[in-house]
């Protein structure tokens, strides 16, 4: 990742991985589950439904919202506290972009919030964050922008939050290609568009994401 990172004009909506901890850890919010009726499980890769299974809230989780992918790797989705609980200070690791990541607890709000009403289509019921359309971007109702980050000390940086997205999902700077990966081509930076709704990862048997 770029050790010296610098704000660019666009936004890069999906990597693989979003960041590494200061323990070395990958952090891999978003899963490769979509909604499907047809399976047993009630997901699947097919995404033709467009209800992207999230991470927290969608899947079975170990105790630090982590688990290891199809190919032995662990990764978390969400916070670990094993890691936020040894932090010397807010430090909590860096993006893919180079930015550092920092966690503050509940100082920062995420600008994410919940749909009201029901699903109009697919998995039906009401938005419930079982699914990462189940959230849309709400300006100035939390603390931080889309990719959730904001300033801190004067330099701009990422934040981890309690609630989605729980970590970065898009990217202001330049992403290494070491964090793209999986199932397609390396995206071209975009503007104007929601988070990725699938990130490549491999499931491991008998479980996903």
């Amino acid at each position: 990742m770029d050790a010296t990172p610098e704000l660019t004009d666009t936004i890069t909506r999906r990597a693989r991985i979003s960041g590494i901890t200061v323990t070395g850890i990958p952090l891999r919010p978003g899963t490769a589950e979509y909604y499907d009726a047809s399976s047993e499980r009630g997901y699947s890769r097919d995404p033709s439904s467009g209800w992207n299974v999230e991470g927290i809230g969608g899947l079975i989780m170990d105790a630090q919202n982590g688990h290891v992918d199809g190919d032995g790797y662990y990764h978390y989705h969400g916070i670990p506290s094993a890691v936020t609980s040894g932090l010397d200070d807010t430090l909590f690791g860096y993006a893919a972009d180079g930015f550092e990541i920092h966690y503050l607890g509940d100082q920062v709000q995420s600008s994410w919030q919940l749909k009201s009403g029901v699903r109009e289509s697919g998995p039906g019921g009401a938005h419930d964050g079982t699914y990462v359309q189940d959230y849309e971007f709400v300006a100035g109702s939390g603390d931080l922008d889309e990719c959730n980050g904001g300033m801190l000390n004067g330099q701009y940086v990422y934040y981890v939050t309690h609630t989605y997205p729980f970590f970065p999902r898009c990217f202001k700077g330049t992403v290494s290609d070491d964090f793209f990966g999986g199932r397609g081509d390396r995206p071209a930076p975009v503007e104007g568009e929601r988070p990725p709704r699938s990130d490549g990862n491999r499931p491991p048997r008998g479980d996903s994401g």
